[in-house]
């Protein structure tokens, strides 16, 4: 009868333990610094990457994978479409405005998949992170190291109301995804309109699966 109720307690202290470890990375993970946060992502990513390719399973369907996984749960997907929609985001409909963050978040996705199918190794080094005057947006510069030449990043990171810090761009040699989305759909709107954009972007992405 002792063991039994020596064996509840027991199970009982692991349960605490593993509920306070959890609380506490959770905290952790809302409370890390911009530059924390994308070493963290980056480690995640670079480190499934390369096990992708000891393991010779590297394709883009396990790399978008692997950026759906870790990555996207990061961004902040509805600033980043807006950002996107521009001076189009108030002409855009209510009910299309999700939609549109569903379509292009699965393009900024397909698009980090592409970029990261030519993954050859490199090695990943980030930098200190720079503040804006208002503090909510944050810089982050990241160098990628291969066996032949370096090529520099930046990542922009927005800080929620809960403290967290969510990506929304990445320029990579002076190249802004958000602005090149930006420039596309600003394009594509401006030539056959906001719904047949978005049924653009849907048939794209069906396509990229």
């Amino acid at each position: 009868m002792k063991n039994a109720k020596d064996n509840r307690v027991n199970t009982l202290v692991v349960i605490f333990i593993l509920l306070t470890l959890l609380i506490s990375s959770f905290a952790m993970a809302n409370n890390a610094t911009p530059d924390e946060k994308v070493s963290s992502v980056f480690t995640h990513v670079e480190t499934a990457l390369i096990a992708l390719k000891q393991g010779e399973h590297f394709n883009k369907v396990e790399i978008k994978k692997i950026l759906t996984e870790y990555l996207l749960p990061e961004v902040n997907t509805r600033y980043f479409t807006y950002k996107v929609l521009g001076k189009h985001l108030a002409k855009v409909p209510d009910n299309l405005k999700n939609e549109f963050i569903t379509e292009l978040s699965q393009q900024l996705i397909n698009s980090y998949t592409q970029l990261l199918s030519k993954y050859n190794n490199e090695a990943i080094k980030v930098g200190r992170s720079a503040l804006s005057n208002s503090g909510k947006i944050a810089t982050v510069n990241i160098e990628i190291i291969g066996q032949e030449k370096s090529n520099k990043a930046v990542v922009k990171l927005l800080q929620s109301e809960n403290g967290n810090w969510q990506f929304f761009d990445i320029v990579v040699e002076g190249i802004s995804l958000l602005q090149s989305k930006q420039n596309e759909l600003n394009a594509s709107i401006n030539k056959i309109g906001i719904e047949e954009t978005l049924v653009l972007l849907k048939k794209l992405n069906h396509n990229h699966n």
